[in-house]
């Protein structure tokens, strides 16, 4: 593979497209953020932006395997590689919502999530301001 696992090659920009496609389908509604079970929304929510993460990091160059090994499903260390490569334009807001996201998200938790809906919108809203961030970076590699 060379290079680290930095080298964009075609299936990266293949697996940056789909990572995106799937991250936004998994991103609940406004409305079911708004008013559904905040444990569903935050769970659905997080899936949403490990995989808005691992696009952008693959439009980067990210291998799969390099995905899996150095962030796994850790939300914050996936946001902290993103920064580190260059991603601009997520907000301030977006990680303190990857943070409490992540503390439950790692250890499958969700179950005992206790916040309120206004913290499912808030995620929510932000996740998909990451995936917008996102999408620009997949099309000019050429995940079109």
């Amino acid at each position: 593979m060379g290079g680290g696992g930095l080298v964009v090659a075609r299936e990266d920009i293949v697996r940056a497209r789909g990572l995106l496609a799937n991250g936004e389908e998994f991103l609940p509604s406004p409305a079911q953020a708004e008013n559904g079970d905040p444990r569903d929304t935050c769970y659905m929510t997080a899936i949403a932006a490990e995989l808005g993460l691992k696009a952008y990091l693959s439009s980067q160059g990210w291998s799969d395997d390099r995905c899996r090994q150095d962030i796994r499903h850790d939300l914050e260390k996936g946001l902290s590689h993103a920064d580190k490569s260059g991603m601009v334009g997520t907000g301030d807001d977006l990680g303190d919502v990857i943070a409490v996201l992540n503390a439950y998200y790692q250890c499958h938790a969700f179950d005992r999530f206790d916040s309120d809906p206004a913290f499912a919108s808030k995620a929510r809203a932000e996740v998909a301001r990451l995936l917008d961030v996102v999408r620009p970076y997949v099309e000019a590699s050429g995940g079109r």
